[in-house]
């Protein structure tokens, strides 16, 4: 990671740039969201199909994940175009029409099918096209570069909201310290009173070495403590994830995870409302930092 990028890069932008080489002239657009991998979709002339597998890998240079929308206007002055049919696709449409139906397909109802007709223009000449094929090439690549600028523009934002997620995070689970001890200390007190209240009535007397023993199961069912631990070890791998300058999206969503299990068995062992109104700001803090971190790379 250099100094000057942000440590984040979201899954969602938009770039588009603009080109010429001689007479043509083109526009490229991209626009990315969020997905699981990076899926492209093309949208640009039959004849510049040849270019896919290269724009493709020079667009993984740039980005990891999203869902990515890549459309190219091209736009050739005189360009004589000819209209071509191709017979492999027209005969296996056709077969298909046959098996189904039993009966001779509609030529028209076919030849309006996508694929059928090929528009192509036989204005340049191969070393032409190869030219034009370079000068589009390298603006996919200025585009490229520009789609990774908005995500990183992007991803400088969602850094500051994740961080100050964390912020609220860590300070819920401090705050939730002091109470993990007094928490115990009053379940104890509260069976001491019960135990004694019900053995006067009762006329009798409860060994001291039993109230220990019920009181100790008691406490360590309330103890939180160790799910405390374990949020302060989240928090620190969220924030190293934050600032790794790498891909952390499907990381930081599985510490989500992680992060709401402890919040939710804190609310579940919570043993006063002070404690419980912690957990339920914890769930709270962590469904917002799981619904943001779905935009991460």
């Amino acid at each position: 990671m250099t100094a000057d990028l942000p440590p984040l890069q979201s899954m969602t932008g938009f770039a588009a740039v603009d080109g010429s080489h001689g007479e043509a002239t083109w526009s490229w657009s991209l626009k990315s969201v969020n997905g699981k991998s990076l899926d492209v979709r093309w949208r640009m002339p039959s004849r510049m199909d040849s270019l896919e597998p290269a724009l493709k890998k020079a667009l993984q240079s740039q980005i990891s994940r999203g869902s990515v929308s890549a459309s190219l206007q091209l736009d050739l002055p005189g360009a004589r175009s000819e209209v071509q049919v191709n017979h492999d696709a027209l005969d296996r449409l056709a077969r298909v029409v046959r098996r189904r139906d039993g009966r001779e397909p509609d030529s028209a109802a076919l030849l309006a099918l996508p694929g059928v007709l090929e528009t192509r223009s036989t204005s340049l000449s191969e070393d032409e096209q190869s030219a034009l094929n370079d000068a589009v090439f390298a603006s996919f690549v200025d585009a490229a570069q520009g789609l990774q600028r908005a995500r990183l523009t992007e991803g400088a934002q969602l850094f500051a909201i994740l961080s100050g997620l964390m912020d609220q995070v860590e300070a819920l689970t401090k705050s939730a310290e002091p109470l993990a001890d007094a928490v115990t200390v009053a379940m104890a007190d509260r069976l001491s009173t019960l135990a004694a209240d019900l053995a006067s009535r009762a006329g009798t007397v409860i060994p001291e070495d039993r109230l220990a023993q019920e009181a100790a199961m008691l406490a360590t069912k309330a103890d939180v403590r160790e799910e405390l631990d374990r949020l302060h070890a989240h928090i620190l791998s969220a924030r190293t994830l934050l600032g790794s300058g790498q891909p952390a999206g499907r990381k930081l969503d599985f510490l989500a995870q992680e992060f709401m299990r402890e919040a939710n068995t804190l609310c579940s062992k919570a043993g006063s409302m002070e404690l419980t109104n912690i957990g339920l700001a914890l769930k709270s803090a962590v469904d917002q930092f799981k619904e943001q971190v779905a935009n991460v790379e």
